[in-house]
C-alpha cells in the first residue's frame, strides 16, 4: 500500500475500507479489483438464479469500465460546484452523466457532491449522499480526559522527518541528502500540537497557506508545533517539497514537523491522540477522511467550512477559516477550462484562527472540552456506522434492490467467490 499513497485517487482504497465492515452488515461482501467481461457475465447469471446484487465501484466515474452487465453504482468523492459533462479527448467517460444514464444511482460522500451531481442528472436520478463511516473506529482514539496542552509523547515513524528543533534553516545552508532518507525515527513531542495530513503536490490541500499561518501566528512560541503528515509513496521528493518552505520562512522558534512515511494503525492512532487540534485549509474536500477521523476522537479542527465539511465544520466544534469562491478547471481536465467552482482560504483569516485556538488551549479548558465534545457527538450524527447504514439502506430501498434469500448464498457463495476470484489481479 506504502507504495500507492499519494498516487492519483489513492484515498478510494481506505474509503473502500472503512465501507466494507459496514456491508457485511447489510450483506455478504465480495471484494474485487478487476472485472473481465466472461466473469461478469457469469456473475449476472448466478445472481438472477436466486436474487440481486449490486457492484460498487469504489473509482472515479471516468475509470469505470464500460460494457459491465451486472448492476452497479459509482461511488466517488467530488469538491466541485459542478461533476464533468463535456466531451474531450476519444473517451466518452469524461462526460460523466454519460456514465452515471447506465448505472442504477450514484454515491457521493456530501450532499455538495449530490448537488452537483442531480444538477446535471435531475432529481429523478438516485444519488445517495454517503460518508464513510470512520466514527465508530476512531473512538479508540478518543480521550476521556481532555486537554490541549500535552505532556511528552512519542511518535515511533519509520520514513523521512525533518524537524526545524534539529535542522539549520538559515539561507544558504544545504541540507544533507541523509535527511531525505528513511529510517526510523522516534519523535519526541508535547505542548499545543496542530496536525494536518495531505498529499503535498495534490495543489487542492492547498498546505502552503496552512504552513505560512502557523509560522506567521507562532513564530516567538516554543511551545507551538505543527505536524504535517505527509501523504505520498516518493518520501524523498515529498519531504524535499516541504523543506523548502520551510527554509523560506526562517527564522522562527515554533516547531515545524515533516514526517513522511507509513504510520502503522497503532502509530496513526498515537498521531491522533497527541495531537490538540487538526488542521485543513483545503480548496475544497470531497469529504476528508483525516478531519473526520480526527474530529471523531474528539479533536477540535481549524478548517473552512465549505464543500464537504459544511456537513460537519461548525462553530460549536472548530476554529472556522473563512473562504470564497473563484474560478477553476476539473481536475483532470487536460484543456484546464474554466467550467467549476473552488473555494480561496483567507489567509489572515486562517491566522487568526490558530491564534484564537492558541488563547483556547491556554486560558480556556472548558470550551476546549466543550468543543472536543461537540466534535465528537457531530461527526457521530455525520459518519457512524448506524448513519452511515441507515442512508445504505434508503439507498438499496430507492434503486429497487431486492433482499437476497438466505438460502441462495448458502447455496452458491462458494461458487461466486471462485469466479470473483478469478477477475482479480
Amino acid at each position: 500500500m506504502g507504495e500507492e499513497l499519494g498516487r492519483p485517487d489513492y484515498s478510494y482504497f481506505f474509503v473502500m475500507r472503512y465501507f466494507v465492515p459496514l456491508l457485511e452488515r447489510l450483506g455478504t461482501v465480495v471484494q474485487v479489483q478487476e472485472l473481465e467481461t466472461e466473469t461478469d457475465r457469469q456473475f449476472e447469471a448466478i445472481t438472477h438464479q436466486g436474487g440481486q446484487a449490486l457492484l460498487l465501484l469504489f473509482m472515479p466515474p471516468q475509470k469505470i469500465p464500460e460494457g459491465l452487465r451486472c448492476p452497479w453504482v459509482p461511488v466517488f468523492a467530488w469538491e466541485y460546484d459542478r461533476i464533468p459533462n463535456e466531451n474531450w479527448g476519444s473517451d466518452t467517460r469524461h462526460n460523466w452523466p454519460t456514465v452515471f444514464a447506465k448505472s442504477r444511482g450514484a454515491i457521493t460522500h456530501s450532499l455538495f457532491a449530490r448537488s452537483a451531481t442531480i444538477l446535471a442528472m435531475g432529481q429523478k436520478f438516485a444519488c445517495m449522499s454517503l460518508p464513510a463511516p470512520v466514527w465508530d473506529r476512531c473512538q479508540i482514539a478518543a480521550e476521556s480526559s481532555v486537554t490541549a496542552i500535552k505532556q511528552a509523547w512519542t511518535l515511533s515513524v519509520d520514513g523521512v522527518v525533518l524537524d526545524s528543533k534539529s535542522l539549520d534553516l538559515s539561507p544558504g545552508v544545504s541540507i544533507h541528502p541523509a535527511r531525505l532518507e528513511s529510517s526510523p525515527t522516534q519523535l519526541e513531542l508535547s505542548g499545543v500540537t496542530y496536525t494536518s495530513v495531505f498529499c503535498p503536490v495534490d495543489g487542492r490541500k492547498n498546505w502552503h497557506d496552512l504552513l505560512t499561518a502557523f509560522v506567521y501566528a507562532f513564530r516567538d512560541q516554543q511551545d507551538a508545533t505543527l505536524v504535517m503528515k505527509l501523504v505520498h509513496h516518493d518520501k524523498k521528493r515529498a519531504s524535499a517539497v516541504v523543506l523548502q518552505e520551510m527554509q523560506k520562512l526562517h527564522p522562527f522558534r515554533c516547531r515545524v514537523v515533516s514526517v513522511c512515511g507509513y504510520l502503522t494503525e497503532e502509530n496513526y492512532t498515537q498521531l491522533v491522540k497527541g495531537s490538540s487540534f487538526t488542521v485543513n485549509s483545503s480548496h475544497g474536500e470531497g469529504q476528508c477522511l483525516p478531519l473526520m477521523e480526527f474530529m471523531s476522537a474528539g479533536k477540535p479542527a481549524i478548517a473552512p467550512n465549505h464543500t464537504a465539511m459544511a456537513e460537519y465544520v461548525t462553530r460549536s466544534n472548530s476554529f472556522v477559516v473563512k473562504s470564497s469562491q473563484e474560478w477553476t478547471h476539473w481536475p483532470h481536465d487536460p484543456r484546464s477550462l474554466l467550467r467549476c467552482h473552488r473555494y480561496r482560504i483567507d489567509w489572515e483569516s486562517l491566522r487568526d484562527a490558530y491564534l484564537a485556538s492558541w488563547q483556547v488551549a491556554h486560558g480556556d479548558t472548558a470550551r476546549y472540552a466543550s468543543m472536543s465534545t461537540n466534535a465528537v457527538a457531530t461527526l457521530k450524527t455525520y459518519c457512524s456506522h448506524q448513519a452511515v447504514a441507515a442512508g445504505m439502506r434508503r439507498f438499496l430501498k430507492k434503486i429497487g434492490l431486492r433482499p437476497i434469500p438466505e438460502h441462495f448464498w448458502r447455496k452458491n457463495l462458494q461458487r461466486l467467490r471462485q469466479l470473483m476470484s478469478k477477475a482479480a489481479p
